[in-house]
């Protein structure tokens, strides 16, 4: 019997994460069974706001040592904790995408209704910034833990909180208020999980075989995109990669954000990946990100120096 040793942290919603690509492997054949190989980063014995903590792969880097010490064959991330540029020690796949706008959770339906003064937790620089943006009035309170505690929080000590839509449905979460993207625009690849594995193992060619090719163009047009701009999870900017329903024309918006909300840019850019022709003349998805990048930095001026170089994030 073969069995896939997949490797996770151990939070409610990475566990429910993994089982799930276990479950899609298996049930393609490619692996009779799968186990969970846990795993307790920095980011999750830290609890300082991660801002403070500072640093790369406070969530992903234990998870890929397991991977590389042989403690595991697969390993699964959120897509969005992992540094935006590619290592050669890892293939990595994608899976399709969950519903990747923020949510508004509590009573209150939408930004524009929250009351002049409310408490609004989120840890998130992009997400204070955009909401600081709508609304300079209300507070953003720091808030950490995982998603069910964070949620708990409103109607409690908070008025609302801020998460991903696509952590709630993972959970079987129902409830709060979908966040516009064009008010919110999400963290790049937000809603996308990543599987790694080392190259050219059983596991990769598994990895391979259940990846979502659209899932992997935007994943790729959004990485590339905070490569280009040398920015972090904790950069208070937002991409969003979308394929337009029946064609091949991947389309990339991002916006930045200052911190406080008084400042931004946004841009988008479009490329026709050429999918009806010969595999080696698809686009590479990767030079959407980059051509945004390099529009948005020109657009912003001397500010750019503001937008990169920053701290990894969740």
């Amino acid at each position: 019997m073969t069995v896939l040793r997949i490797g996770a942290r151990t939070s409610q919603l990475a566990v429910t994460q993994a089982e799930a690509v276990g479950r899609q492997i298996c049930a393609a054949g490619l692996y009779d069974a799968f186990e969970l190989v846990g795993i307790t980063t920095r980011g999750d014995t830290d609890r300082r706001q991660l801002s403070q903590i500072g640093g790369t792969g406070l969530f992903t880097n234990a998870v890929r040592q397991a991977l590389l010490a042989g403690e595991c064959d697969l390993v699964v991330h959120s897509a969005k904790d992992l540094p935006a540029a590619d290592s050669p020690d890892f293939a990595m796949f994608f899976s399709a995408r969950e519903a990747p706008c923020d949510v508004l959770y509590g009573k209150y339906p939408s930004i524009a209704e929250l009351p002049a003064g409310a408490r609004v937790g989120t840890g998130s620089p992009r997400r204070i910034g955009q909401l600081l943006r709508l609304r300079p009035d209300v507070e953003a309170v720091p808030i950490r833990g995982n998603v069910p505690t964070r949620i708990a929080r409103a109607g409690a000590d908070l008025d609302a909180v801020i998460v991903a839509r696509a952590g709630l449905a993972r959970l079987g979460i129902t409830g709060g208020h979908d966040i516009p993207v064009a008010e919110m625009v999400p963290a790049p690849t937000q809603g996308i999980l990543a599987l790694e594995t080392l190259p050219g193992t059983r596991a990769a060619a598994a990895a391979a075989q259940v990846e979502s090719a659209e899932g992997r163009a935007v994943a790729l047009a959004e990485r590339s995109f905070m490569v280009g701009i040398e920015a972090g999870c904790s950069t208070p900017v937002g991409a969003l990669a979308t394929v337009a329903s029946g064609t091949d024309e991947l389309h990339l918006f991002a916006r930045w954000t200052s911190p406080d909300g008084t400042a931004s840019a946004e841009d988008e850019a479009t490329i026709r990946l050429e999918l009806a022709a010969p595999a080696a003349a698809h686009a590479d998805p990767r030079e959407l990100g980059f051509r945004l990048a390099a529009k948005l930095l020109e657009a912003l001026g001397p500010a750019a120096q503001s937008v990169g170089r920053e701290t990894e994030g969740k």
